[in-house]
């Protein structure tokens, strides 16, 4: 029996994905080889990887002027990679402390050039997305994290500035639709909503790219380089860009982005519902900026958190201890979650009877 995988990520796929993931592994398209084993500058994963890129432009209906880039390295890759490209030496950026990826965001900055942190939700232990700040005047973007997927908050509505955004949206992209033009760069790794684990897509808008900088960015990490190499630069890890396509296809078979957020407002409402009737849960975000991806809430004991962690992994769900930071319990609801492991889960808190 397969069990209900509420992990974080590397994340849940839907089951006729992870079959043509397996078929193709060991034979892709009856070619006698694995998609694996196929040149990254082959034609028949060139068309692997043009279909992908296609989807990512249909889907969010990208402008000609947005590029789309299947990079290695993970998002951790490009919080360093954005602020190299877009600062000049002497320039800055602002951020919003939302949390753990807002932090690494911080520090990945700071090696580069001037950070400013417009307001923290330290203080109440990430427990919210800061609202009332100001926006310095020589900030050339805010980076913001879409979705904190260790604190369970999410921007449901971006900041509205005259500087574009650079989002990391590593655990919410494809999950709903975007007015693209606002932001400079969006990129996202791929082991949540959208594949595997050893591929990054990264979103470009040309227009915020600088014409002149005075900071030498090592052709490896120049965006220009692999627009112009259309992400052949150097190896692509040829499996996981194969598992994107197979999600996107999918993505696109449902209905699309509007179609992902309803999916997701449905799971993620259905057991906020739960933790907010259930006596014996409590949520750990503020309503308005909880995640509908990843669901933070905790048991009113420690005693009972632990006896529920064993009533769930008896009951076929994995993967739904919190982060250690924060403790309790993190669901998380990607688009491959199907409807059905959230219904299970609710079940199981309302049946769930502690030794108290």
């Amino acid at each position: 029996m397969r069990k209900h995988n509420f992990s974080p990520g590397p994340a849940t796929l839907p089951q006729e994905v992870f079959q043509q993931a397996a078929d193709a592994l060991v034979d892709f398209n009856h070619s006698g080889l694995s998609i694996a084993e196929i040149s990254h500058r082959a034609p028949e994963f060139v068309q692997v990887i043009e279909e992908a890129t296609s989807l990512v432009r249909e889907l969010y209906q990208l402008p000609d002027y947005f590029e789309v880039l299947w990079l290695p390295g993970g998002a951790s890759t490009q919080l360093a990679v954005a602020p190299m490209n877009l600062l000049g030496l002497n320039d800055s950026m602002a951020i919003v402390d939302t949390g753990f990826w807002a932090l690494r965001s911080i520090d990945a900055a700071r090696e580069l050039a001037q950070v400013h942190v417009l307001e923290s939700a330290s203080a109440t232990h990430y427990d919210r997305i800061p609202k009332a700040w100001n926006l310095p005047a020589d900030a050339k973007y805010l980076h913001v994290v879409s979705n904190e997927t260790i604190e369970g908050i999410q921007y449901h509505e971006y900041p509205q500035v005259d500087i574009p955004l650079v989002a990391d949206m590593t655990s919410d992209f494809l999950s709903k639709p975007l007015d693209v033009d606002r932001f400079g760069i969006i990129f996202a790794s791929a082991q949540k909503n959208f594949g595997i684990a050893g591929i990054t897509c990264v979103l470009v808008n040309t227009k915020v790219l600088p014409v002149n900088s005075d900071r030498k960015v090592p052709t490896i990490w120049d965006y220009q380089t692999h627009i112009q190499n259309q992400s052949l630069y150097y190896t692509v890890p040829t499996y996981p860009v194969y598992v994107a396509l197979l999600m996107l296809r999918w993505i696109k078979a449902q209905g699309g982005l509007r179609e992902m957020q309803n999916q997701s407002v449905a799971k993620s409402s259905l057991l906020y519902d739960e933790i907010d009737r259930n006596p014996l849960f409590e949520g750990i975000a503020v309503k308005e900026d909880r995640s509908v991806l990843n669901a933070c809430f905790r048991a009113i004991s420690p005693e009972v958190e632990s006896q529920f962690l064993e009533y769930c992994s008896q009951n076929d769900v994995v993967g739904i201890k919190g982060f250690p930071t924060v403790g309790g319990f993190r669901a998380s609801m990607y688009n491959g979650m199907a409807m059905e492991s959230v219904q299970h889960l609710v079940q199981l808190m309302k049946n769930f009877k502690p030794s108290l």
